[in-house]
């Protein structure tokens, strides 16, 4: 299990960087149908160039993470990458039959905060290893999951999620493209804000810390080859 201190996170800030949301309408982003060979060859087109989706069990929780930290325009919860053809409800995904997942849509300013950051909180909060659950939480519906909507965003995810994936021998986090997304019903959004003692899967602690978080790893820049030679040279 990690060892959740803020030294061990600023080490891992450090290291993910040097590898390492205005809320749309519901009507504004329907999903696309597609047949199931086409799933990883289609992406879905968000309109937004710096907005990331990720799954990472109950959305109440991580919806509130990504809300808290510096730079995140909006937060929005909803229902992504699933098969059925009909808009995805709670009621719905909760039967297990419909492959979506509890995502979270963040959208950010990258001159506040980077991709990389925001990648490292997600990593920091979610358990890699276990397939289909979080905390207490327990169904497909809770699978883990990082999904991008364009090239640039497909580069970074990939990038650090090779480093999380080198971290364990088992590393279950689907990375891909996103296929579709709904967004959850209204009593879903700003749900923790709403209900401030409600249930949370991510300790509070974790959500305060990266809400004055200001090592951005993200702006760390990995020194090339030439200097670290030149460096161990000089010893």
């Amino acid at each position: 299990m990690k060892n959740k201190s803020l030294s061990l996170l600023c080490v891992s800030a450090m290291m993910l960087g040097g590898c390492f949301a205005q809320r749309t309408e519901n009507e504004g982003l329907k999903a696309q149908t597609v047949s199931d060979s086409a799933r990883e060859r289609i992406m879905y087109q968000d309109t937004t160039d710096h907005v990331i989706y990720l799954a990472g069990g109950c959305f109440w929780g991580l919806e509130h993470l990504m809300q808290s930290i510096p730079g995140v325009l909006d937060a929005q919860s909803g229902y992504a990458n699933g098969t059925g053809e009909a808009d995805a409800d709670y009621r719905t995904v909760c039967t297990g039959k419909t492959g979506f997942r509890e995502t979270v849509r963040v959208e950010y300013d990258p001159e506040q905060v980077s991709l990389d950051a925001l990648l490292l909180a997600y990593f920091y909060v979610i358990d890699p290893t276990v397939e289909n659950r979080q905390g207490n939480d327990r169904g497909s519906q809770y699978q883990t999951g990082i999904y991008y909507t364009n090239e640039a965003a497909k580069k970074t995810v990939e990038r650090i999620a090779a480093i999380e994936r080198s971290r364990s021998s088992r590393f279950v986090v689907e990375i891909g493209p996103l296929i579709n997304y709904y967004p959850a019903e209204e009593y879903h959004q700003d749900y923790l804000v709403k209900n401030p003692g409600g249930y949370c899967h991510i300790p509070w602690d974790e959500i305060k810390l990266f809400s004055t978080l200001r090592i951005d790893p993200g702006d760390y820049k990995k020194p090339s080859a030439e200097t670290i030679r030149e460096k161990l040279i000089e010893k």
